[in-house]
């Protein structure tokens, strides 16, 4: 916003100097004071009006919050409407076009620097004409031209600088969206698992601590450590891409199922952590019940036809009052030794 507000102010400030300037040439007669009254109040209202809509916030809902081609294209124009009132000094209008054309370089891409250099060309070739036929002693034929010839030199130099500068300002914000790209990846990749998609065990390692640390302020929490049974099995039996369906699979449906706010991460190879905030161990128990029946009910696809059924064992645990959260999590893996030698796919409360 501060940024945008400075760009419109540098407008403003730009427009500004046109005023002072028609008000020299109505004082030398050169100008028309009813022309100049009108045109100036409404060059500051232009900027002025693009002022206030953003510090009152309702330009921002416009795609171009600062209407940077209108100011940038009736800005040319006004100095085409100078260049027509101020006679003998005309010329001192034109370098004018200078702040247009530079506010462009830096505020369009080149494209639209192209077709505004067209137009003000155009516009000042017919105002050349019309001034010349309409008042031939104040505007000359063949100084109208020279001049419209040195301006059809400069303009086109502005918007060749437009296009290498639209160029270079296209590159860096590729480059930038890449670099921001490849930092979320970064992010992504030290946080998740690269094959379930879920958090990894350092990201897990983290939020238990900080749900332990809520928990101490009065805050229940328990958590769960799920183990898939028999996965040697599974891939024995259907290789490392079948094993890898399974975990799939139980992470797309654990996920699915879970509350809001329930957190489940791979802990390592085929176990899984189970984080469940706000939640005591009666509802934690109901929550691992839950998982270890869909689990029961589960069936993935295998490449080459049919498909396989598995089981989890759950071992659950619930923080205790002045216990840390690596206490719990020792509670949670006996419970889970339990019940893997009770038979797996059950639940056990450490």
């Amino acid at each position: 916003m501060a940024l945008l507000k400075k760009q419109v102010m540098s407008s403003l400030f730009a427009i500004a100097g046109g005023p002072p300037f028609m008000a020299a040439l109505v004082a030398l007669g050169h100008a028309d004071m009813m022309a100049v009254a009108i045109w100036a109040p409404l060059s500051l209202a232009v900027s002025g009006f693009v002022y206030l809509g953003l510090h009152f916030g309702w330009s921002l809902r416009w795609k171009d919050p600062t209407l940077t081609l209108v100011q940038i294209v009736y800005s040319g124009t006004s100095v085409v409407a100078c260049y027509a009132m101020a006679g003998p000094m005309s010329a001192l209008a034109l370098p004018m076009f200078s702040l247009a054309m530079i506010y462009a370089i830096f505020a369009v891409s080149a494209r639209q620097v192209r077709w505004i250099a067209t137009y003000l060309l155009a516009l000042l070739g017919l105002t050349m004409a019309v001034m010349s036929q309409w008042q031939p002693t104040r505007y000359p034929a063949a100084e109208q031209l020279v001049t419209l010839f040195q301006m059809c030199i400069v303009l086109p130099v502005f918007s060749a600088l437009a296009g290498r500068l639209s160029t270079l300002r296209q590159r860096s914000a590729q480059q930038k969206d890449a670099l921001r790209e490849a930092l979320e990846r970064n992010v992504e990749l030290a946080e998740h698992d690269a094959l379930t998609g879920l958090f990894n065990r350092r990201r897990a390692t983290e939020l238990l601590e900080m749900f332990a640390k809520q928990a101490g302020r009065g805050n229940s929490f328990a958590l769960a450590i799920v183990d898939i049974d028999h996965f040697k099995r599974v891939n024995d039996a259907h290789g490392h891409a079948g094993g890898d369906l399974v975990l799939q699979a139980f992470a797309n449906e654990a996920i699915a199922a879970l509350r809001d706010g329930d957190i489940l991460a791979r802990w390592g190879g085929e176990e899984f952590l189970l984080l469940l905030p706000a939640c005591d161990l009666d509802s934690a128990l109901r929550v691992a019940q839950r998982l270890r029946e869909l689990t029961v009910k589960m069936a993935v696809p295998l490449p080459q036809g049919g498909s396989m059924s598995f089981t989890v064992s759950i071992g659950v645990a619930a923080l205790r009052e002045g216990e840390s959260a690596s206490q719990a999590l020792e509670r949670s893996d006996a419970a889970l030794y339990r019940a893997k030698a009770e038979g797996r796919n059950r639940v056990e409360v450490g």
